[in-house]
C-alpha cells in the first residue's frame, strides 16, 4: 500500500526536490495550498475519516489563512493529541544549517528533525531521515537518477546566464532538449507498423525508441600519451571523419583528444614545432576537458539529454562510450544527434497515431453510449409491460384454475368428450406447469428490465453528478450482469458480506468493475487456448519442472487440471485506524510480469495490442478511483488466496472509505 507525504507551506523550489525525491519511491506525495490553514485542513479530513498522510514535510513558519504566524509548535501538538502515527519534520528553509540546540527545540515540541534549506547537496540525507520515519527502504539507484537530473536542470538554467549565450542559441538548444523529450513519452511502447522502418543512411540496422549509443557508428583508434605529437597530427588527416582519438597511458585508458581541442591547440603561435616532436603528454595536458562518459547501454535519448546539458564550449565534444571490460571508443556528436532526430521522427508518429487512436475510440465510445441510451430506453418500455402483466397473467390462471375445479367437482369428467379432450391436452401436467411457465417469464423479463437499467444509468454518466449512497455489491452485480456474454465455461465465485455503503458514482463503479472482471476474462481466455502456457503455470506453481512418474511417461498436458476461475470477494478492511470497503477481483491466470506492474496504470499501455486494447482501461481505473472516490486500487501478482498460499495469477483490490457517519 503506497505510503502518502504531505508537504506544507515550501517554496516551489523545495516542494519541487522533495516531490521528485518521494515519488522516485513509490509514495503519494500532495501539498497544501498555501492560502488554506492548514491545522484547519487537517481537522476537516480527521472528522471525515478520509486518509491523513503518514508524514507532514513542513516550513518551520507555518501560517494560519488570517496571516498570523504559526510557529510549528500547534502543528505538532496537534498531530500528537488526534493523530500520533502522523509525524512532523520541520524544514527551515532560511538556513544552510541548524545547530544542534536548534533540533532539540523542534524535537522538544514533538517533531522528529530540523532540517536546514533544501539542497542537491544535502537531499540524499534528508530523505534518509524522511525514509526511516515512513519505514521505507532507500533505492539508491533511484535516488541518485533524480539527483542527477535535478542538478542538470540546474545547469540548464545557469548556462544562458552564466556564458551569456544569445537568447536565439538558448531558445534552440531548450528546444532540442524539449525534442529529446519526446521519445520517452512514449518509450513504453515499440511500434509494430511501417514507422519502426527507419534507418540511419550509414546504417543498415534499425533503430528502436529505446535504442542505445552503442548501436551508433564508433571510432576506437587509440594513441599513447608517450607517443610523439606528429603521430596524433597523422591520425586526424588520415581519417577526416575522425571526431577524437582515445588517449592511453601504458595501455590503461585515461581520457580522450578532440579533434577541435587538437586544432585548437596547434593553431598557437610555434604549436607545431612545440607539440608535434614531443610527447603527447605535453599537448594532452593543454587541451584537457570535461569528458562526458557514457556506459554503451545509455539510451540514444538519454544521451542527447546529458550532451545538450553540458556547457556551452564543451557542447559540441565527443563523447566516451565505455563498452564492456577495459573498451573505449568515440561518439560523434553530430551522429548522436542525426540519431535523435530519426527516434524523435519515429516518437513524433507513433505519439500521433495513439492520439488518433484515442480520439476515435472517445468518439466511437461518446456514439455507442448515445445508441445504447436509446435503444435501452425502446426496450424498456416493453419489458416492463410484459413484466407488469405477468402478475395480471398469474392472477387471471389462478381465477380460470379456480373456475375449472369448479366445473369438475360439480359435473365431473366422465362425460366422453371431456375425458377425451383432457387427455389430448394433457391436463394434469398443463395445470401444473402453466404457472411455473408464467413466473419463468416474470424472471426472464425482471432480468432484461434490470440489464437495460444497468446499460441505461452506464450511457447516462454525467460529469458533473452529485455523489450519493452506493451499494458496491449492486454494482458488481450489474457489471458481471453485462458480461454475462463473456462468462462462459468460466466459474465465477462470489465471498460477499453485508458491506455499508460509500458515497460516490454509482455508473464510474459499474465501468471500473467490468474493465477490471473484463481483463480477468481476457486473461483466462487466452490462457486456455494456449496449452504449453496451462503446463508453464503448472510447473510454476509447483517450483518443478515435469517430473517423470514411476511409470517412466512424462506428465501430459490433460493430467493438468485447470479450470478458469475469477474470485469476487467483499469485505472491510482496517487501515490508518479507519475502515474501507474493499472489493478484491482476483483470476487464476498466468499473471502479470513484475518488470511492468510499475506501469500497469499508464496511459496508453497495453499487453493486448493495437487490435484488442487502448491502453486506457486500467488508467481510467485508477483515476475514478484515486481521484473521483479517494480510494485506493492495489495490485498483486502473484497474490495470497483465501488459505494464504501463494497463488499464480492477478488480484486487483478497491478499497474505498465507508461513509462517515
Amino acid at each position: 500500500m503506497a505510503k502518502s507525504v504531505l508537504l506544507a507551506q515550501l517554496s516551489e523550489e523545495q516542494s519541487m526536490m522533495w516531490h521528485k525525491a518521494l515519488s522516485s519511491h513509490q509514495l503519494e506525495v500532495w501539498a497544501a495550498p498555501e492560502s488554506q490553514d492548514l491545522l484547519k485542513l487537517l481537522a476537516q479530513k480527521f472528522q471525515a475519516q478520509q486518509p491523513l498522510p503518514e508524514l507532514i514535510i513542513s516550513d518551520i513558519g507555518v501560517r494560519y489563512g488570517g496571516g498570523t504566524s504559526l510557529l510549528a509548535t500547534e502543528l505538532c501538538k496537534w498531530c500528537a493529541e488526534h493523530v500520533p502515527h502522523v509525524r512532523v519534520l520541520l524544514v527551515n528553509p532560511r538556513q544552510t544549517q541548524i545547530k544542534e540546540v536548534e533540533k532539540r527545540w523542534a524535537t522538544r515540541r514533538g517533531a522528529i528533525d530540523l532540517l536546514p534549506k533544501i539542497s542537491i547537496d544535502n537531499l540524499s540525507y534528508a530523505f534518509t531521515i524522511a525514509a526511516q520515519v515512513l519505514g521505507i527502504e532507500v533505492k539508491s539507484e533511484s535516488l541518485q537518477t533524480v539527483i542527477t537530473n535535478l542538478k542538470y536542470q540546474k545547469t540548464q538554467l545557469d548556462r544562458g546566464a552564466v556564458h551569456g549565450k544569445s537568447i536565439r542559441q538558448t531558445a534552440t538548444e531548450e528546444l532540442a532538449r524539449k525534442m529529446a523529450m519526446i521519445p520517452l513519452m512514449v518509450m513504453a511502447s515499440e511500434p509494430t507498423t511501417e514507422s519502426n522502418q527507419h534507418t540511419l543512411p550509414s546504417q543498415k540496422r534499425q533503430l528502436a525508441l529505446d535504442a542505445t549509443i552503442s548501436e551508433l557508428k564508433l571510432y576506437d583508434l587509440q594513441i599513447d600519451l608517450e607517443q610523439v605529437g606528429a603521430i596524433a597530427r597523422q591520425l586526424f588527416q588520415d581519417n577526416p571523419l575522425l571526431p577524437a582519438l582515445v588517449v592511453q597511458d601504458q595501455g590503461n585508458y585515461v581520457g580522450m583528444l578532440s579533434r577541435r581541442r587538437f586544432l585548437e591547440c596547434l593553431s598557437k603561435p610555434y604549436a607545431i614545432e612545440l607539440f608535434t616532436k614531443r610527447p603527447l603528454r605535453v599537448l594532452y595536458e593543454q587541451a584537457q576537458s570535461e569528458i562526458l562518459q557514457l556506459h554503451g547501454n545509455t539510451s540514444i535519448v538519454l544521451a542527447s539529454q546529458l550532451a545538450l546539458s553540458r556547457l556551452n564550449d564543451e557542447i559540441y565534444e565527443p563523447i566516451i562510450v565505455h563498452l564492456d571490460g577495459d573498451i573505449y571508443s568515440v561518439l560523434d556528436i553530430h551522429d548522436l544527434l542525426q540519431a535523435q532526430s530519426y527516434i524523435h521522427e519515429l516518437a513524433t508518429k507513433l505519439l500521433r497515431e495513439q492520439t488518433q487512436t484515442t480520439m476515435f475510440q472517445t468518439e466511437k465510445m461518446a456514439s455507442l453510449g448515445q445508441i445504447v441510451a436509446e435503444v435501452s430506453h425502446d426496450i424498456r418500455n416493453p419489458v416492463s409491460a410484459i413484466y407488469g402483466n405477468t402478475e395480471s397473467l398469474l392472477t387471471y390462471i389462478e381465477g380460470v384454475m379456480q373456475i375449472l375445479r369448479a366445473y369438475e367437482k360439480e359435473y365431473g369428467t366422465s362425460a366422453p368428450a371431456i375425458s377425451e379432450t383432457l387427455e389430448q391436452v394433457d391436463w394434469d401436467f398443463v395445470r401444473s406447469d402453466l404457472p411455473q411457465v408464467v413466473r419463468s417469464i416474470q424472471s426472464g423479463s425482471k432480468y432484461l428490465r434490470r440489464l437495460v437499467d444497468t446499460l441505461q444509468s452506464l450511457s447516462h454518466m454525467k460529469d458533473n453528478a452529485m455523489p450519493e449512497p452506493v451499494d458496491l455489491i449492486e454494482c458488481v452485480d450489474s457489471s458481471l450482469m453485462i458480461l454475462s456474454s463473456r462468462i462462459r465455461n468460466i466459474q465465477i465465485v462470489k465471498n460477499y458480506i453485508n458491506l455499508p455503503k460509500i458515497n460516490g458514482y454509482s455508473d464510474r463503479l459499474i465501468q471500473v468493475f467490468m474493465n477490471l472482471i473484463g481483463n480477468a476474462l481476457d486473461a483466462l481466455i487466452d490462457l486456455r487456448s494456449q496449452p504449453d502456457l496451462i503446463r508453464q503455470r503448472h510447473q510454476i506453481l509447483h517450483k518443478e519442472v515435469d517430473e517423470i512418474h514411476s511409470s517412466g511417461n512424462l506428465q501430459t498436458v490433460s493430467e493438468i487440471t485447470w479450470q478458469p476461475l475469477v474470485m469476487i470477494s467483499a469485505t472491510i478492511a482496517k487501515i490508518d485506524d479507519r475502515n474501507w470497503v474493499s472489493i478484491k477481483i482476483a483470476d487464476n491466470g498466468m499473471g502479470i510480469p513484475h518488470e511492468i506492474q510499475d506501469r500497469i496504470f499508464d496511459s496508453f499501455f497495453t499487453t493486448k495490442g493495437n487490435t484488442k486494447g487502448t491502453g486506457l482501461g486500467l488508467a481510467i481505473c485508477h483515476q475514478i478511483i484515486t481521484q473521483q472516490h479517494n480510494g485506493k486500487i492495489v495490485l498483486r501478482s502473484p497474490y495470497l488466496n483465501d488459505r494464504g498460499d501463494v497463488t499464480i495469477g492477478t488480484e486487483f483490490e478497491v478499497l474505498l472509505p465507508t461513509m462517515a457517519l
